[in-house]
């Protein structure tokens, strides 16, 4: 069995009607040199209130998930475009499948990354940038900034342990990941965060699933259709990723898109994360990674006279 994804495969999601995503311009690309930034301006700015609220948003997307963070994009890659599918699809056996998707690659184990978010929720909507020094399996320091290069906060996880330091307000949260998340509300994320950002999912052996496919693409769903995974063969990686709750409703959805060949590992250049009941949605737009960084800093830096404020284990 074939699984090379040949050069030049980008990933087609006209099925699951992804386009949709790209038109509401929720993605803003600001691509740069290694040690160059460069941020697209926005036609209208929000007030920096709002940015602030995004940003809070996004850090409890961080909080959330102590074991991970992570993307992809680099100033080496090679980009997948429209390709052939693999030998053999699309009657694949369900093992075969199972077999092809690739574990998490060890090259992500240390990383730096620079990306572009957008949040969209009723509560509020931004768009601003994400520094995030990671080392698995559990320090991770997102540097989170507005437009024009202003620092809003830093978001610090080493071990069983949180900092949260809102920069704006002067004020830093420590405590546990799951005590942040439940203490300052509206978190959009799992437990799983890099799994999230890279598209590194594997099915559960354990569970029974079946496999259909169209004329792209293999499904495999669950047992009880609950969970649903859409697997590019070309690529031999999770493009689509769907959880339903036992009455059909769609709970979440990931999809990854724009994927690279990044020093041998592909990964997906942008990621979209939504929950349609709580009408939010979470785009990430990777602009630079560096899978051998010389030096990770993982310092909060935090200020004289910031008030400290601890939420407990």
């Amino acid at each position: 069995m074939n699984r090379q994804a040949p050069t030049g495969r980008a990933v087609h999601l006209a099925k699951e009607n992804y386009s949709a995503h790209r038109s509401e311009g929720l993605i803003c690309l600001a691509y740069s040199a290694p040690g160059c930034v460069t941020v697209r301006r926005l036609a209208c700015r929000p007030s920096w209130r709002d940015e602030s609220r995004s940003v809070r948003t996004f850090i409890l997307f961080l909080c959330v998930g102590l074991l991970a963070m992570t993307g992809c994009a680099s100033s080496s890659s090679v980009s997948r475009q429209p390709g052939a599918l693999p030998d053999g699809f699309p009657n694949h056996s369900l093992r075969e499948v199972l077999s092809a998707l690739p574990a998490y690659p060890r090259e992500l184990d240390r990383v730096y990354v620079e990306a572009q978010i957008a949040i969209s929720s009723p509560e509020q909507s931004g768009r601003f940038t994400a520094k995030i020094s990671y080392h698995r399996p559990d320090s991770m320091i997102a540097r989170i900034g507005f437009p024009l290069g202003i620092e809003g906060a830093r978001v610090l996880m080493a071990g069983d342990s949180a900092y949260v330091y809102d920069r704006i307000k002067k004020v830093l949260y420590t405590g546990s990941p799951e005590r942040i998340a439940a203490v300052l509300p509206q978190a959009v994320a799992g437990t799983q965060l890099m799994e999230i950002a890279t598209g590194f999912l594997t099915p559960d052996a354990s569970r029974s699933w079946s496999l259909s496919s169209d004329s792209l693409f293999y499904f495999l769903h669950s047992e009880d259709e609950t969970i649903r995974y859409l697997i590019d063969p070309s690529l031999w990686r999770v493009v689509g990723y769907r959880i339903r709750d036992t009455l059909g409703t769609i709970v979440e959805q990931r999809t990854y898109m724009d994927f690279d060949l990044i020093n041998n590992v592909l990964i997906p250049r942008r990621m979209v994360f939504s929950r349609p009941q709580e009408d939010t949605r979470l785009s990430m737009a990777i602009r630079r990674i560096d899978m051998d960084p010389i030096r990770l800093t993982f310092d909060l830096d935090v200020k004289e006279g910031v008030e400290r404020i601890y939420l407990g284990e």
